[in-house]
């Protein structure tokens, strides 16, 4: 069984995603979440999702990730495509 998050789009309204991944970075000490919708682009592969998961006292909320940070996560995302093949 796959985690589940909800979060609001640009409409407001609440919408579904699996989660994909959780994890950290020592460099920034920070949490990220790589999340999909199951969306398909162009190429015919599925969209992924990345942010900043920032504990909240209602629970989480996520933020979007500076571009240094982004660069590290793309890294985590090559390693796990690499692992698996």
């Amino acid at each position: 069984m796959n985690d589940t998050i909800k979060v609001l789009n640009e409409n407001g309204e609440e919408i579904e995603a699996e989660v994909l991944l959780y994890f950290s970075l020592h460099r920034t000490g920070s949490n990220y979440v790589l999340y999909s919708f199951k969306e398909m682009d162009t190429n015919n592969m599925e969209t992924i999702h990345a942010s900043i998961l920032q504990k909240t006292e209602n629970g989480y909320k996520l933020e979007t990730m500076p571009d240094e940070d982004w660069e590290e996560v793309k890294e985590v995302m090559r390693n796990i495509i690499r692992n698996e093949q």
